[in-house]
């Protein structure tokens, strides 16, 4: 996911788990998708499945993807070790987990890259705290509280991205949970945020709508994770 200082810029999660939709992320763009296991959000009844009932569609999507693959893996059942071995097993590019639900046999783990989700709570001490530590790749800022999901995003939320980017020592790259126009893209990547996590439970149901979405913001975010400059 990451080489140097260069981040990947666009990673789009998937809504559910086949080889369809990420070959529509792979073609609008993304620079990396994201796997999801063992998620309790409503809105993505596609990824609820343990690892067990994924893998197969998993093992297709791993085979068939021309972009980096990343697993997201949820909080519905703990992450015990043995469990991680066999995901650890599979050739994924990252990991990501938010940073109260990750095991430190993962963090420790140098097989796979981490992206380390911040969620709403977190204080700012803890955000630079987990930044710092060694094993973790970048964050990724998922800050925002379930009763806000997909409302407008705000300057208070730029605002806040920007003091987090400023006191993060790893790349930072945002979640996509609010409706967010391109002019809104553009204000992120200019506060010091690296890259955009695309989250499908914000986007409008349907392959071509995602495909759609995923195009939307390639144009505005560069691979080098800097605003696209506007003709």
């Amino acid at each position: 996911m990451v080489s140097g200082a260069d981040v990947v810029a666009l990673i789009a999660t998937l809504p559910q788990n086949n080889s369809e939709y990420a070959a529509a992320a792979a073609q609008a763009g993304a620079g990396a998708i994201m796997v999801g296991i063992d998620k309790t959000d409503t809105s993505l009844p596609g990824l609820f499945g343990s690892f067990d009932l994924m893998e197969d569609s998993i093992d297709s999507i791993l085979s068939t993807t021309s972009v980096p693959v990343g697993i997201s893996i949820g909080d519905s059942r703990p992450l015990i070790e043995e469990n991680w071995e066999r995901i650890v097993s599979k050739p994924f590019s990252f990991v990501n987990m938010f940073a109260h639900h990750m095991p430190p046999f993962v963090l420790e783990d140098d097989r796979v890259e981490k992206l380390v989700s911040i969620g709403s709570g977190y204080m700012l001490e803890q955000v630079k705290s987990i930044s710092e530590i060694e094993g973790v790749t970048a964050l990724e800022a998922a800050i925002v509280a379930p009763q806000g999901r997909n409302h407008i995003f705000s300057v208070l939320d730029l605002a806040t991205l920007g003091v987090l980017a400023s006191l993060s020592a790893k790349p930072l790259l945002m979640r996509t949970q609010k409706k967010m126009g391109a002019k809104d893209v553009r204000s992120v990547m200019r506060s010091g945020i690296r890259g955009i996590s695309v989250d499908a439970a914000s986007l409008e149901p349907g392959i071509e709508a995602y495909r759609d979405a995923i195009t939307t913001f390639r144009t505005q975010v560069s691979p080098s994770g800097t605003p696209q400059s506007q003709s």
